[in-house]
């Protein structure tokens, strides 16, 4: 009997921020790292073209979630679980320029075999040993960052920051992955549903403008995010 579509948990996040789709700026690179990873039994991927990102990203998952199923049919000590934990899946995307001017994102998921893990009879408890971390006095924000705050829509956002680069009030803006220093920048976070998740501060310890609090790219699985150099 086939098992009921897979439900997907993420454990934790990435260090490196993988959890950023890279794009195609590195096509090359990209091309090979998905060779390198279908040639190894190790992994469980799929891979899906479409008009856009969003959709693209959408299918893949789907695909891969199919071809997990598939692959615990096969495994004896995971085929009896009603539910597992699909952990650290990461996700590599490019744009296919087409004829006539159209273009094609194409996503690529996949996940080490070894991280997907059953889950019956497990409870997630909270750890009461993390130190509290104090908040700090909240710093006056530079005047750009503070109109950047009151968008809520990517198209919109991504058409502020445009005009304040023609205007001279930032030095350079770019997605995460074509970022040279990553650390220098504000980063504004984006869903999958181009929806302004949040923004976060500059350095190696990050802070939500809006909460003050600390904060984190590992926090915002899934997301994307724009790097602004003041």
């Amino acid at each position: 009997m086939k098992k009921t579509f897979l439900t997907s948990v993420v454990l934790s996040a990435f260090t490196l921020f993988p959890l950023f789709a890279q794009q195609n700026d590195n096509t090359d690179e990209i091309k090979k790292q998905i060779n390198k990873i279908k040639k190894n039994n190790q992994y469980i991927y799929a891979e899906s073209t479409a008009p856009t990102e969003t959709d693209a990203r959408n299918y893949a998952e789907e695909k891969l979630y199919e071809e997990v199923n598939a692959w615990v049919e096969t495994q004896r000590k995971l085929k009896k679980s009603s539910n597992l934990v699909v952990n650290n899946k990461k996700e590599l995307w490019t744009i296919l320029e087409m004829p006539r001017g159209s273009n094609m994102f194409r996503s690529f998921i996949y996940v080490k075999k070894n991280d997907i893990l059953p889950v019956e009879n497990s409870t997630v408890i909270t750890n009461t040993n993390i130190p509290v971390v104090e908040e700090k006095i909240k710093e006056e924000l530079p005047v750009v960052i503070n109109k950047l705050a009151s968008y809520t829509k990517y198209a919109d956002i991504v058409e502020e920051i445009k005009k304040m680069k023609e205007n001279g009030q930032i030095k350079e803006y770019a997605r995460y992955a074509s970022l040279n220093n990553p650390d220098v920048c504000y980063l504004i976070i984006y869903n999958r549903d181009a929806k302004i998740e949040a923004i976060l501060t500059p350095g190696k310890e990050r802070r939500n403008i809006k909460t003050n609090k600390p904060d984190g790219v590992k926090n915002y699985s899934g997301c994307g995010a724009i790097g602004i150099e003041l």
